[in-house]
């Protein structure tokens, strides 16, 4: 009687200082405040009944940690909860090395895990999972029902272990059955080399050192050409995104001036605009953006910009449409962190990125040559290098650039 009536009063007090905070900070009238009030007690009688009457004795962290997620997972795919090591595991991530597969996800209004992109030379690439991928099983359990973390930490695990993966491929309607090695990621943000005179870079997310190493690109190709560089070609296909501050800093490379995104809060009260500094690394030279449907987030704002400002051709397909920005909000006292959707992102003519993505100047799918697929699995390029006479994309924006030297534009 005893522990129910102290389990009852923690529950009470919970509610009750949470009714105020809410009450307080967002100004809830009185008739709404009684409704949140009803809402609490539910709750705590839910929360009472499972602690009084489950089978088994709960782990009462672990009812709340799933309650908290719950009510976060309500809101959109991008909102969780995140325990202290999800928490700590995130900023490794961002940092740009972490074990797993090589696979970014997202939970789909269906249920199952849908991949935004496998990351580049990671497990998940060489064995050609591909953007927009459903994940249906992980080693033959269901994922329908699962959490988005759940389904991270069962894709999750020790290094050279093997995981089962069974994907739902939409394009071509056929399901796939995957088995993969997990491996250590190792994120190299930037790659590049010079095709004919013409500047590729690969950007495969953004990272805190993305701006720094495509710098270092840039620098390196104009000094190989002796300044004669005829062009860039930015590849952003199949890229996540990243750090907002990296797709600011990323596009304001390529820019001398204009506004590269803005972010807006739910009442358009709180409006955030970044411009670009004067100062474009890229010398004015031509620039071709290449997108897919696995360019998401930071991606779309690089691409937003660049294409609103006028300042490069995007070809290629529609991107993801992922323009929410989540705002990861540290709970203190190792209770790790919750992610919330705070804003979402705008680019200069004001349009929202979010489910709309950016759509290219030229659209062309990308022809899958049977060549090519040998090649993304195996990644053993000709002395490794980063073009591929069989991609169809970068070929038209070889095209674009010379034309355009050509027509002295």
């Amino acid at each position: 009687m005893k522990k129910n009536l102290l389990n009852h009063t923690a529950i009470f007090i919970f509610a009750f200082i949470f009714s105020i905070f809410i009450n307080i900070s967002l100004g809830i009238s009185k008739e709404n405040t009684k409704s949140t009030y009803d809402l609490f007690e539910l709750f705590a009688n839910v929360y009472e009944k499972i602690n009084k009457e489950y089978i088994e004795k709960p782990n009462e962290e672990e009812l709340m940690h799933a309650a908290i997620n719950g009510m976060l997972n309500s809101l959109d795919p991008y909102s969780s909860y995140l325990s202290e090591k999800d928490f700590s595991d995130m900023q490794i991530d961002t940092k740009g090395a972490f074990g797993g597969l090589g696979l970014v996800v997202t939970l789909h209004e269906s249920g199952f895990v849908q991949v935004i992109s496998p990351i580049d030379d990671t497990p998940a690439f060489k064995a050609n999972i591909m953007a927009g991928d459903f994940i249906t099983h992980l080693d033959g359990e269901d994922v329908f029902g699962m959490t988005l973390g759940e389904a991270v930490e069962k894709m999750r695990g020790y290094i050279n272990t093997k995981i089962n993966i069974t994907v739902y491929r939409d394009s071509s309607d056929e399901i796939i059955d995957f088995e993969i090695i997990r491996g250590v990621i190792q994120i190299t943000p930037i790659k590049s080399e010079i095709i004919d005179n013409i500047g590729y870079i690969r950007i495969s997310t953004f990272s805190e050192i993305t701006t720094s190493k495509l710098s270092t690109a840039i620098n390196s190709m104009q000094k190989e050409l002796n300044g004669k560089v005829a062009g860039y070609i930015i590849d952003l296909r199949n890229n996540p995104g990243g750090l907002l501050d990296e797709a600011i800093k990323v596009s304001d490379s390529f820019l001398e001036r204009g506004e590269i995104v803005s972010t807006r809060d739910r009442d358009n009260s709180n409006v955030t605009n970044y411009y670009a500094k004067k100062g474009d690394k890229s010398d004015g030279l031509p620039i071709i953006v290449i997108i897919n449907n696995g360019s998401a987030s930071a991606s779309e704002i690089v691409a937003g910009a660049l294409k609103d400002n006028n300042r490069a051709t995007i070809i290629g397909t529609k991107s993801y449409g992922k323009g929410s920005v989540q705002t990861v909000m540290p709970l203190g006292r190792g209770n790790g962190a919750m992610k919330l959707t705070t804003s979402h992102y705008y680019t200069p003519s004001g349009k929202s990125i979010q489910t709309i993505g950016i759509k290219p100047h030229y659209e062309i799918e990308k022809e899958e040559s049977k060549k090519s697929i040998e090649t993304s699995k195996t990644n053993d390029n000709i002395n490794n290098s980063l073009y591929n006479k069989d991609d169809n994309q970068i070929e038209f924006a070889i095209k674009l650039i010379k034309a355009r030297n050509k027509r002295g534009i």
